[in-house]
């Protein structure tokens, strides 16, 4: 019997057997430690050009959003001009209630009562929001509420409780809730009235024995005289060349690392709300260090007045971009502070442009120029000169 051989089409072809695994793919090469390494340098040095412009552009948001806070503040103020005939609030205006009304049940809790005399916060936003009527915590609110995003966070301390004779539950609610640091302060000068003035009676209380409530005007020793001026819009000057509002803070205590605010009813000088400007080198928010080297003012002289934190107080006020300087000197301080001017426009100001003097007084008031000298951060004036006076324009 003949067997046919399979063709070649269907003939099977068997793996010859060897004793092995058949092969499989080629297993993965392991990375050496060189080339970890270089991953890993080139994602450090990614990540080190990466962050800075992730800070900066949370940074440029967080200024923006102050610039907006500010805006508002300058809708406030407009609604305000309208309503009080162009008076700017402050401590000759709708601080006159709280002088009227200092250490009385409805000047602690009326809403609608500023909580201090400088405060020019409550009058602008009473129109709009609803404060409550407790007077630590209308303080709360307009500290943390309106606070920039852009403040550092530091311990803000209420400045001498034990003196207020406020009621107890207010120094204990004082107490008892943080507050951030205060964000915005307006200049002082445009407060203030005029040393004309100082025999003016703006009223008396309604009380037995109350003495007559004369404007605050100008100490003699201070940097600047305001003669004629009140503290109404039409009297201000250019408004697009005068501040209203800008960034800072009230007092930093550099040797214990916290900032304060005055909760004072009626405080002598200045209050929470107030600074006397960047100008003067001696502010307490804006001003530059005198030892144990004097600053130099961007005239290139010397300081002869110095802030009392010597100068670490323009990071608080002077935070908007890389902020201010550690060193203390006005010419290192790479910051910024946004500030609303009585136009309306809010500007982002560097150190050398803040510290231009018609910004911050009034249009009217008489520097001396020979008292004046290093206390002054330039040595410029954009102004009149009757003898040795120079008349901010």
């Amino acid at each position: 019997m003949l067997i046919q051989r399979p063709s070649k089409s269907c003939r099977l072809h068997v793996r010859r057997h060897t004793g092995q695994a058949p092969a499989g793919p080629p297993a993965p090469r392991a990375f050496t430690l060189i080339e970890l390494l270089v991953v890993v340098a080139i994602i450090a040095l990614l990540v080190s050009i990466l962050l800075p412009a992730l800070a900066g552009a949370r940074e440029s948001a967080r200024a923006a959003i102050c610039g907006e806070k500010l805006r508002n503040f300058g809708t406030g103020f407009g609604t305000y001009f309208t309503e009080y005939q162009e008076w700017i609030p402050g401590c000759n205006t709708s601080g006159f209630e709280v002088r009227m009304k200092a250490g009385t049940p409805e000047g602690y809790y009326n809403s609608r009562v500023p909580v201090q005399s400088f405060d020019w916060m409550t009058p602008i936003l009473r129109t709009t929001l609803e404060l409550p009527s407790g007077w630590a915590a209308r303080w709360r609110d307009l500290i943390n509420k309106f606070a920039c995003p852009s403040q550092p966070t530091y311990t803000n301390v209420p400045y001498g409780l034990g003196s207020l004779n406020a009621p107890l539950s207010e120094t204990d609610f004082f107490k008892s809730h943080d507050y951030v640091p205060i964000s915005y302060l307006m200049p002082v000068h445009f407060q203030y009235w005029g040393s004309d003035y100082v025999n003016t009676v703006l009223g008396t209380p309604d009380t037995p024995y109350a003495s007559p409530i004369p404007p605050r005007t100008e100490p003699n020793n201070w940097e600047a005289g305001l003669g004629t001026y009140k503290s109404v819009l039409n009297q201000v000057g250019s408004p697009g060349q005068k501040i209203c509002v800008a960034d800072g803070h009230r007092y930093l205590d550099a040797a214990s690392g916290f900032v304060d605010f005055d909760p004072t009813q009626d405080p002598q000088y200045f209050g929470s709300f107030t600074s006397s400007g960047a100008w003067w080198s001696g502010d307490t928010s804006y001003g530059v260090r005198l030892s144990p080297r004097p600053s130099m003012n961007w005239s290139g002289q010397p300081v002869t007045e110095g802030a009392p934190a010597q100068g670490l107080n323009m990071t608080l006020s002077y935070r908007h971009g890389q902020r201010g300087s550690l060193t203390g000197d006005a010419r290192d301080n790479k910051g910024k502070i946004n500030a609303l001017f009585f136009d309306g426009s809010v500007r982002r100001l560097a150190d050398q442009d803040s510290r231009k003097s018609v910004y911050w007084y009034p249009k009217g008031a008489k520097v001396s120029t020979t008292s004046v000298g290093g206390k002054v951060m330039i040595d410029e004036y954009p102004s009149t000169t009757t003898g040795d006076q120079r008349v901010i324009q």
